[in-house]
């Protein structure tokens, strides 16, 4: 594969009406070519809502927690609400904590029930992935073969990022290697169970405080996708409208808004047409793995 396909994500849709305004403005206006939906999340059923009549292209954001204390949420399967992924019948915020406590028949009962609410809301998931990395093994919890299990039932694409150029990215240059060890039996199952992964992903690691600016922050974007390899690469971002009730709850939120100016702007479709890139959404990329799942 000599080409460079590209998927544009748009994380966190349904976590609040400024994120869905951003992230419907954004298809519109060809932005971003995929999206990701938090099922549990306050403005979910009305992400589905808009996906379905937009015809936009959506995955589930699988999760394991809350985003925020000050609200937490109830979890997609509403038959155990009582279990060890609960804290007085909710998601607690803090996911690290969630993750260690978790059981993984829970896990898997939970992650099927925010899939079927997409699909009861009418919308057909293409592709999983996970919110703050919880499935991704870095915790010393296995939740991403409950991941890989349901990816394979009904035929995912998972986002893991076959090259470890990315944990090279998320963690400063500092990978153990344990860690490299661990990246290779992920993608060596996803393998084995014939689930689909990209080749890479690209996102922003740093906290808004750790960015200089809007400049810097549209500059590490150009920088890593200039050194995309051939293959297929997601760069997903986390865009919101100016929200002034979430700003003052977190300064991290200067940062949504950032990357959704850098999205509406159209810079980085100029960049990418320039570099030339293929956009695709998760559907229409060539993954290896979907001739062998029809």
């Amino acid at each position: 594969m000599n080409e460079r396909f590209l998927i544009i994500n748009a994380d966190d849709f349904g976590l609040c009406e400024s994120m869905n305004q951003a992230i419907c403005e954004l298809f519109r206006l060809g932005a971003v070519t995929s999206s990701s939906i938090l099922s549990p999340a306050p403005m979910a059923m009305n992400a589905c809502r808009y996906a379905k009549e937009g015809s936009f292209p959506v995955g589930v954001h699988w999760t394991l927690f809350s985003e925020w204390k000050e609200e937490c949420w109830m979890p997609a399967d509403k038959e155990k609400r009582d279990s060890s992924l609960t804290v007085n019948g909710l998601l607690p915020a803090d996911g690290g904590a969630a993750a260690k406590r978790a059981v993984s028949g829970d896990v898997t009962r939970e992650l099927e029930a925010q899939y079927r609410f997409m699909m009861d809301a009418g919308c057909m998931p293409d592709h999983a992935d996970s919110h703050g990395g919880n499935l991704y093994g870095i915790n010393g919890r296995l939740f991403f073969l409950n991941a890989f299990r349901l990816c394979q039932k009904y035929r995912l694409p998972f986002r893991f990022a076959r090259s470890p150029a990315f944990l090279e990215r998320q963690f400063g240059g500092k990978v153990s290697p344990a860690l490299k060890a661990a990246h290779a039996a992920v993608c060596f199952l996803a393998d084995r169970m014939k689930v689909s992964l990209p080749d890479d992903f690209i996102t922003h690691p740093l906290p808004v405080e750790k960015i200089r600016d809007y400049e810097a922050l549209c500059s590490y974007y150009e920088e890593q996708l200039a050194a995309a390899p051939a293959g297929i690469s997601e760069v997903f971002l986390h865009p919101s409208v100016p929200d002034p009730v979430l700003s003052l709850r977190t300064p991290q939120w200067k940062k949504r808004e950032w990357e959704y100016e850098f999205l509406k702007s159209g810079r980085l479709n100029r960049f990418l047409e320039k570099e030339g890139f293929r956009l695709v959404s998760w559907k229409s990329a060539p993954f290896p793995c979907k001739k062998e799942n029809l």
